[in-house]
């Protein structure tokens, strides 16, 4: 699990950040000791009782496939408008007496009742003691800007005697509203939309009346907007809107329900006037984004007790924060929200401040802020990769109060996360009061202080010596009997975290020891930690030259500061085999850097750190953090598990050709390091070549005449021929050109006239070379055809394969794929023909699920391993690749002919070939030679096999080759497990039948 969001949202703009917010970014400065913050939270300070535990996160489903994910119960609960892929991003939020409703803004007017748009429950009430209330009518009219009837609207009707005695949210139109209610005084708002055909919102308006009374005859309100005036906001430079967003809090001190409404760019907003509350209490707030260039304006007006009726708003004191979003990835996409929090006294009773609209900024980037310093407020962003699954992994939060004036530089993920003595969840990571011990779990930052829940593991306290506790790092409470008399401490944490958003800082082992004796009172523990920076570049990476690693040690807050007077050192380029000792400086004993020299040789890959220190007062650190930077890798290195930028199964310095794909679409699974090698005249090119394939596949050299293996594959590849010429003229193969028939290139429809675009974003070159490449290595006499597809996206590309499919090829593979979905699964038929062999790629993500459409049972799907010469009678030494994908379908039956017990559905995969780019194989394009991999390989290898063994009939689907598993190669060792898999076959190799590998590796074409 991961911390719970701290907020609530009423839209979530999946736009780039608006106004060019953010630009290409400049090489982090780090020479300097990381800006230490005000920090509003996480808090150290010391407890006075134990903490409770976090509150409880859920999800729920909306009927326009959207989510909302609550944290929290009852007025201060939060909620996150989630929508779905392509999707408005504009909602209303409101809570009525602990019951939220959250409506996309399209369909506001879709509907006549908010019932299936609550989410969770109301908050449970005892029964009153009379439950009598005489009912009468109040009766709601809404004209909106320009004098017309409200088209469509949420209402909300406070009871402002008491909230809970009456209320009511529901839906309007025609600027019409009836509700029945008891006598008394209320608070009516209406949240007005009007949209364009595609449901975006073209105009909002919140119009409300402070004071309604309703007597035993009943009464009508009119709600007129020709007064409303539009929101605006003005800033020291010139800037436009990029998005607003209001609260409106009503009922009475101990009772709030509330309103939340925005607005985005290009979105009319309008704001009616309201007086002061003479019953019960009224609370509005406006917060808005304004985009000025290459910055941006973060604004609040929090509080006002009434709705003003100007509704430009000036900013006033403001803190300018230079932010830096690093990624260890080649790019990778961060979601970035902003919001203000209430600080004080009484505080966490209120409804929570809206959030501003999210943004998506493409890291490696930078961008200034200058934030709204305001009283009362505390300001938070958050920071989450844009996940593919939604999760939280990765997210990173920081809250502190602006000052007026104040100038920061801080890096977003500034390298090194770490497990910290940082805690959202209670008052004082550890405490001891007399003789007994408080502890809460701890929370990872950064280099900057940024706090986030990334890391879990197990945890240890040791007396002198003897372990008095075992727990975890995440939702622990606990306290611990002590002995009054001084004795020494060790706390040791051994924590990892998944590589989902990203591979830096994956295994952290620490141990902070420290002496403790019988208090008098609350008293922090003197633990010493520190916050590590490294000096990198965009893509957290130490150059070649001098490695600069800067530490600023710290204590829990409350404890004795004591300086630092002796630490050393150490970095490793192989995950801690070997270590190399930098040079210490220790300066004031806080603020400490450490060198080292970078060869210039030095392979791309990831640096470890080991620091080891100790204090004035005798509190000491030991930490060792594996992967705790890139190295020698300026480019990034893409992340095994990320949807957001790619994987490379876990190969130093290899990125995807195809990092991500837009939604409805599917990307290509070619790895390559994007270096192109230099050849002296007659070399060949490293990588696997035709020879090595025939000899760890014992196949024939000679086969496949007159047979064609076609390829699949997005955009038009115009060196694909050119290129084709030079990696056969390399490997003495015959020529394979239009002009002598063997090769042709058509589009989805079949037809070498016109063909689609190359399209230089989504460049599939690579992906074509190594497909061409892999079937002239196997078979070089069969032809190839190659089908070209419009686009990327699922219907473009089953259209081409129908066309392979039916060209009378006896083979087609294809190198690509995506999450299933029920949106894919209408062009399952697209991949079977009568006496075709269908090979499809089984992913790279490693064992995560199945994906399409290696998942459908009509294919072939192939799964990688890693292969490499050795001195067995074989030759060769071939185990799983870590990267290879595997996994259950969630919508394809279980075929008759596949037996393995822990997939009710389809399993994927069936067999396997080399995919690892570290035994990648050799593909010549757009010019140059590279070494490729990915299952992106293995597929036309397969297809390749089964053209040269003249077999395809057969092969229509996978159940001649479980039929003949003795002719395959059993790959038994190796692993693609992204997480704990209890070793099950699912991501384990093993004798016989295994997901990541299937039957195996062919042995000669016997079972093909």
């Amino acid at each position: 699990m991961r911390r719970p969001i701290k907020r609530r949202v009423c839209l979530v703009a999946a736009a780039a950040l608006i106004g060019g917010a953010v630009v290409a970014v400049a090489p982090i400065n780090a020479d300097a000791a990381p800006v230490a913050k005000p920090s509003a939270a996480p808090t150290t300070a010391p407890p006075a009782t134990p903490s409770a535990a976090p509150a409880a996160e859920s999800l729920y489903s909306l009927p326009t496939g959207d989510h909302v994910r609550v944290t929290g119960s009852g007025q201060s609960a939060r909620a996150d408008f989630l929508p779905a892929p392509g999707h408005s991003a504009a909602a209303v939020t409101s809570n009525v007496d602990g019951r939220i409703t959250v409506v996309p803004v399209s369909q506001v007017g879709k509907i006549s009742s908010l019932d299936a748009f609550q989410v969770g429950s109301a908050t449970p009430r005892s029964p009153a003691a009379t439950p009598f209330f005489p009912m009468t009518t109040l009766h709601i009219t809404a004209l909106d800007h320009s004098g017309q009837p409200v088209p469509a609207a949420e209402v909300i009707a406070v009871n402002t005697d008491d909230p809970a005695r009456a209320n009511w949210d529901g839906i309007m139109t025609a600027g019409d509203s009836r509700i029945e209610v008891p006598a008394g005084h209320y608070s009516v708002a209406v949240a007005a939309f009007e949209t364009d055909s595609a449901g975006n919102a073209t105009e909002t308006d919140l119009l409300s009346v402070t004071d309604v009374t309703v007597p035993a005859a009943g009464t009508t309100v009119a709600l007129d907007g020709r007064g409303a005036q539009q929101v605006a906001f003005t800033t020291p430079q010139p800037s436009t809107l990029a998005a607003a967003v209001l609260g409106w809090d009503r009922g009475t001190a101990g009772h709030l329900d509330y309103l939340d409404i925005g607005a985005l760019a290009g979105t009319k907003f309008y704001v009616g006037s309201a007086a002061k509350a003479n019953y019960g209490v009224l609370q509005f707030s406006m917060f808005g984004r304004q985009s000025a260039g290459s910055s941006s304006y973060l604004l609040a007006f929090p509080n006002y007790d009434q709705i003003p009726a100007s509704q430009t708003y000036a900013a006033g004191a403001l803190e300018t924060v230079d932010s830096t979003y690093a990624t260890d990835e080649p790019k990778q996409d961060l979601t970035l929200t902003d919001l203000w929090n209430r600080v004080g006294s009484g505080s966490s009773e209120l409804p929570s401040y809206p959030d501003l609209p999210s943004v998506t900024v493409h890291a490696p980037a930078k961008a200034r802020q200058y934030i709204a310093a305001v009283a009362g407020a505390s300001y938070e962003g958050l920071m989450l990769p844009a996940n593919p699954d939604g999760s939280l992994d990765g997210e990173l939060e920081r809250d502190f109060v602006p000052a007026a004036g104040q100038h920061v530089t801080l890096a977003w993920r500034g390298t090194v996360i770490t497990p910290a003595p940082s805690t959202y969840d209670g008052p004082c990571f550890l405490c001891r009061n007399g003789n007994t011990l408080n502890g809460v779990d701890e929370m990872d930052t950064d280099g900057d202080g940024d706090v986030g829940q990334w890391s879990d593991g197990p945890t240890t306290i040791a007396e002198d010596g003897k372990q008095i506790y075992s727990g975890g790092t995440e939702g622990q409470l606990f306290t611990l009997a002590l002995p009054a008399a001084k004795h020494h401490y060790v706390y040791s944490l051994d924590t990892t975290h998944d590589t989902v958003s990203t591979a830096l800082s994956t295994h952290t082992q620490i141990s902070w020891g420290f002496d403790s004796a019988k208090t008098t009172a609350s008293t922090p523990l003197p633990i010493l930690y520190t916050r590590a920076q490294f000096v990198t570049d965009g893509h957290d990476s130490v150059g070649t030259g001098t490695g600069t690693v800067n530490l600023a040690f710290e204590h829990l807050t409350g404890a004795t500061d004591n300086a630092v007077k002796s630490a050393s050192v150490s970095v490793s380029y192989d995950d801690g085999a070997t270590w190399h000792p930098a040079t210490v400086a220790l300066g004031n004993g806080h603020q400490v850097s450490a060198t080292w020299p970078v060869p210039a040789n030095t392979e791309a890959g990831y640096l470890a750190l080991k620091i080891s220190a100790t204090d004035a007062g005798g509190s000491t650190l030991a930490e060792t953090v594996h992967h705790a930077a890139l190295v020698n890798a300026p480019g990034g290195i893409a992340v095994t598990g990320s949807g957001g930028s790619g994987t490379s199964g876990g190969a130093a310095g290899v990125h995807a050709v195809c990092p991500s794909a837009d939604a409805g679409h599917v990307r290509c699974f070619a790895l390559t390091s994007g270096v192109k090698q230099s050849l002296a005249k007659g070399a060949l090119p490293a990588g696997l070549a035709r020879n090595d394939l025939l000899s760890a596949y014992k196949l024939p050299t000679t086969g496949g005449a007159g047979r064609t293996v076609a390829i699949v594959d997005a955009h038009d590849d115009p060196q694909a021929e050119s290129d084709l010429a030079v990696y056969r003229s390399t490997y003495g193969l015959p020529a394979c050109t239009t002009a002598n028939g063997c090769f042709k290139k058509v589009n989805e429809h079949g037809q070498t006239s016109p063909l689609p675009a190359h399209d230089p974003n989504d460049d599939w070159n690579p992906e074509v070379s190594l497909d061409l490449g892999m079937v002239s290595a196997v078979c070089p006499a069969c032809h190839i055809l190659l089908v070209e597809s419009d686009g990327s996206d699922t219907a473009s590309l089953g259209t081409a394969e129908q066309t392979a499919t039916g060209s009378g090829a006896v083979a087609v593979s294809n190198s690509w794929g995506g999450d299933e979905g029920s949106e894919n699964q209408a062009w399952n038929s697209a991949f079977q023909h009568p006496g075709v062999a269908v090979t499809v790629s089984s992913g790279d993500n490693g064992f995560i699920q199945g994906a399409w459409p290696a998942s459908l049972s009509t294919v072939i799907a192939v799964g990688g391993t890693s292969l490499s010469k050795d001195t067995s009678t074989r030759g060769w030494n071939e185990s799983t690749w870590k990267g290879g994908g595997s996994g259950c379908s969630a919508y394809v039956p279980k075929p008759a002919w596949q037996h393995d017990a822990h997939c009710p559905n389809r399993t994927v995969a069936d067999v396997a070939a080399v995919a690892d780019p570290k035994t990648g194989v050799a593909v010549y394009v757009e010019g140059g030679w590279n070494v490729i991999g990915g299952t992106s390989a293995s597929s036309p290898i397969i297809a390749s096999m089964i053209a040269l063994a003249g077999n395809s009939a057969a092969l229509t689907s996978a159940e001649y080759i479980y039929s003949h598993a003795a002719n395959f190669f059993d790959v038994t060792t190796g692993s693609n497990a992204n997480w704990d898999c209890g070793g099950d076959y699912l991501c384990n190799a093993g004798p016989g039948y295994d997901a990541p590998t299937g039957i195996g590796t062919p042995n000669g074409l016997g079972g093909l």
